[in-house]
């Protein structure tokens, strides 16, 4: 095909190509000549537009990918909690970020060979007991001088410092993963009817978590501190011990509580009344008659989930199955069940009843 009835200048093509905020402009001019077109020439022509249009592309999807690391960088410039943290072994209170707080309370208390998504469950549950105390919702800072929370396990959370952990219990890549656990589940909390819950813990249900009531006094069932089945926490080292007892050494130790009570000389004692956990509630020896939780206290027992065995007549065997108070969430069971597949939100909304789990309400 002939060209000859061309202009001198054609242009040939004036598109106008825009990606976000920069304009592109191509310009393509023939200067006139006659000629025939090939396909070699055409060829030319579209193999740059091609190229362009390509090259043009390929930043919008480059910036989509990065939208959600923005997201993400934009959630931890959020501002910071603190909490007050009064330590008693050092004798002092400190002002501590929460997130690093808990990552020491975290590692404290569960192992670090636990499943992530188990790792995870106890960091929100650690997290929603510093504010629920913080808030002044449970607990009291009487004890601890007014801070917000004390690293007394036996009154508020465990916590260890980085530097302790490395000592005994782990190595860095142990204590990255723990501070995974906590950085994953950031500002996560467990409410029930919008108000922080009292996540209460414990190492190794047995087999069944316990009614808060059977072991508190307190006037109302906690809806969300039932007891509910745990799954087979038996490969645990914390799921059994027996400890045996001369009937002498028992009176000796009751009567360090009941002085003025006589006690036979043969070995008389039995298990009274069981709660629906199958955990005892009441125990009495000789004439004394006391709760399951006051017979543990009393002997250091790992749990009120008692079996007794006479080997002679003068001897007592207790052998106790689980570890911990039993209400609230089996962190044994946790790790049970995050093996199983469960999320860490899923472990949490298995032994806390009627939960949710959420982001805090800034």
């Amino acid at each position: 095909m002939s060209l000859t009835s061309l202009l001198s200048t054609i242009h040939i093509i004036q598109h106008y190509c825009w990606y976000g905020s920069s304009s592109f402009l191509i310009n393509i001019s023939m200067v006139k000549k006659e000629y025939r077109i090939k396909a070699e020439d055409i060829v030319l022509l579209i193999l740059p537009l091609a190229f362009l249009l390509l090259f043009l592309i390929k930043p919008q999807n480059q910036e989509i990918n990065k939208q959600p690391a923005a997201e993400e960088e934009h959630r931890h410039m959020e501002p910071e909690i603190a909490l007050t943290v009064y330590n008693p072994t050092e004798s002092l209170i400190v002002e501590s970020k929460l997130e690093e707080y808990l990552v020491g309370v975290v590692a404290a208390e569960m192992p670090p060979s636990f499943d992530l998504e188990a790792l995870k469950a106890q960091a929100v549950a650690a997290r929603t007991y510093a504010l629920g105390r913080a808030e002044g919702y449970y607990g009291s800072t009487a004890s601890h001088f007014g801070a917000d929370i004390c690293t007394d396990p036996g009154h508020c959370q465990a916590w260890i410092s980085k530097e302790r952990f490395l000592e005994v219990y782990g190595d860095e890549s142990d204590w990255e993963k723990i501070e995974k656990a906590v950085n994953d589940t950031r500002n996560i909390v467990v409410t029930y009817g919008d108000v922080l819950i009292n996540p209460l813990f414990h190492s190794n249900s047995g087999g069944a978590t316990e009614d808060a009531r059977e072991v508190w006094a307190i006037s109302e069932s906690v809806p969300y501190l039932q007891s509910v089945f745990s799954p087979d926490e038996s490969s645990y080292p914390d799921y059994e011990k027996t400890q045996l007892y001369s009937w002498n050494e028992l009176v000796r130790k009751v009567k360090t509580r009941y002085p003025n009570t006589k006690f036979p000389s043969s070995i008389d004692m039995e298990i009274e009344a069981y709660t629906v956990s199958g955990r005892v509630a009441s125990i009495r020896i000789g004439s004394v008659t006391m709760s399951g939780t006051e017979f543990r206290e009393l002997f250091g027992l790992r749990s009120t989930n008692i079996i007794l065995s006479f080997p002679s007549p003068e001897s007592v065997e207790i052998t106790t199955i689980g570890y911990g108070h039993g209400v609230g969430m089996s962190q044994c069971g946790a790790d049970a069940l995050a093996r199983e597949g469960y999320s860490y939100e899923d472990i949490l909304k298995y032994y806390y009843s009627g939960v949710e789990v959420e982001e805090i309400a800034q």
